[in-house]
């Protein structure tokens, strides 16, 4: 059996590494996938990637402003409700926070975040999460307002922001945002 470096180990046991699961959830084709190759490995790729089953990425990163490191370990559920509501108990045991996505050019994605976050919280009870309104890089006419998703999120007193997997906004903002807030609910 392989022992940490001790390097590691002085860090966790100062409490300044933190070990983080968290979970992508929303529906199929919103750019959960995306996302996380956006933000682990800097890429993007207009291909269409399916999650099937799921899928775990995992990348470090400091945290100056409140003294920490995160080994973020981050899950991607396949999009598929009936597939959530068979496996949630194993996805997501010991998540510390939930990044969940909808499209914003697909209203009826945010309105399915309800079941997803439901999901969660009958699974974990209450951890820290996050909706994000992905590809904000194309707003078509009949897409979904801020106030519509002001209103959702409220209902929920979960933070938003808009990201885009395709150009890169907000999506390192939304990860680290989101590190922070699982470190304080520790």
């Amino acid at each position: 059996m392989r022992r940490p470096a001790m390097g590691i180990l002085a860090q966790e046991s100062a409490g300044r590494l933190a070990r983080l699961k968290l979970c992508m959830v929303g529906d199929e084709g919103v750019g959960k996938t995306s996302l996380i190759r956006r933000y682990v490995y800097s890429i993007y790729d207009e291909a269409y990637i399916r999650t099937v089953g799921t899928m775990v990425s995992k990348r470090e990163i400091e945290l100056p402003e409140i003294g920490h490191q995160a080994s973020l370990i981050v899950w991607d559920i396949m999009g598929r409700k009936d597939f959530m509501d068979l496996f949630k108990e194993a996805y997501f045991k010991h998540v510390r926070g939930v990044l969940a996505v909808f499209d914003i050019t697909r209203p009826k994605t945010l309105d399915s975040l309800k079941e997803w976050i439901g999901g969660i919280k009958s699974s974990v009870g209450e951890v820290p999460t996050f909706i994000l309104a992905n590809k904000q890089d194309i707003r078509p006419e009949d897409g979904l307002s801020d106030s519509d998703i002001e209103r959702f999120c409220s209902t929920y007193a979960c933070p938003w922001r808009k990201t885009s997997a395709k150009t890169g906004d907000n999506v390192e903002e939304a990860f680290r945002d989101l590190a922070v807030h699982m470190i304080r609910a520790r």
